[in-house]
């Protein structure tokens, strides 16, 4: 059985052997691991609030108190923190594949997947070792805690006052368990190489143009997707020709079906954002509702028809 906790406690050891930090890396570091705390504790469906301490000397030490209505989620959730912020990764160059994976995952099938591991009612004597390891081992896959992580060790580490770090658990002012100590060696191997995503392939894409580009050149277009407003290149050669020679006239109410790709990669807040749309090839449009399929359209679905 885990022994209960309700704190946090990050030491940060200095070189110098004071007892100051830099305001703005401190603010810059909790803003990460309050990230942290947060999406772990959404990720699990759990209530928390979260209260600063005063700041202690020892090197510099933070003190975060975890508020809520059930005691061994509070547990579960310090436990699980404490292990995520001082876990060596094992793959450290790039999102892995099943976080990458995750990203595709309904909101619906992840809630699906946390009952499994039956949190809800967790009762104190079912916490245990067991218990937090499959939590931990589930939430390796979220990908917004794993680049929160990675922002905090990127701030962490180009301040060259700090020798290493710690966290440990506190059950009021009695420490629990044993102290985690990540050295500043280490700190490198926690930080992701890549922001960058495997593009998304939309092989039908609906998009309500509502600016085409008329003349020759890198121009871009302008439409409505998904309920957004989008940019995208028209790379289909064959129809940005019959645009261009007036082939094709545009209404107030023409659409295009397309294959599209999205290039994406992940910001500063562990947020998924699109930096570019490519049209590669436009299957059908659609003219005030009558829909027209382009040769492309054409030998797509004469493919899909032999196939079948």
């Amino acid at each position: 059985m885990i022994e209960q906790s309700n704190k946090l406690q990050l030491h940060y050891f200095f070189r110098d052997n004071s007892h100051s930090i830099d305001a703005v890396t401190r603010n810059e570091c909790e803003k990460e691991l309050l990230n942290i705390f947060n999406e772990i504790s959404t990720s699990l469906g759990f209530t928390v609030r979260i209260e600063a301490e005063p700041s202690q000397e020892g090197g510099f030490k933070e003190i975060w108190k975890f508020l809520g209505d059930n005691a061994v989620q509070i547990t579960l959730i310090v436990s699980v923190s404490t292990i995520f912020i001082s876990r060596f990764p094992v793959e450290n160059k790039e999102l892995t594949k099943l976080q990458i994976e995750n990203l595709k995952l309904d909101n619906e099938i992840k809630k699906k997947q946390l009952q499994k591991l039956e949190l809800e009612f967790l009762k104190e004597e079912d916490l245990d070792e067991l218990k937090v390891t499959d939590v931990v081992e589930h939430l390796q896959s979220n990908y917004k805690i794993a680049w929160r992580k990675s922002n905090y060790y990127k701030k962490i580490n180009s301040y060259r006052k700090v020798e290493s770090i710690s966290v440990q658990r506190f059950s009021e002012s009695s420490s629990v368990g044993s102290e985690r100590v990540v050295e500043r060696t280490k700190f490198p191997s926690f930080i992701l190489k890549s922001d960058e995503l495997p593009d998304l392939e939309v092989p039908m894409a609906t998009i309500d143009v509502i600016s085409p580009a008329l003349k020759s050149g890198k121009f871009r277009w302008k439409g409505f997707y998904e309920k957004e407003i989008i940019t995208f290149e028209m790379q289909d050669s064959i129809f940005k020709s019959d645009v261009l020679k007036g082939n094709i006239h545009f209404s107030n109410a023409f659409t295009i079906e397309a294959s599209m790709i999205q290039i994406r990669k992940i910001d500063q807040d562990g947020g998924i954002k699109v930096t570019n749309n490519i049209v590669t090839t436009v299957l059908a449009t659609i003219d005030n509702g009558v829909r027209t399929e382009t040769e492309h359209g054409k030998q797509q679905s004469g493919d899909s028809d032999e196939i079948e």
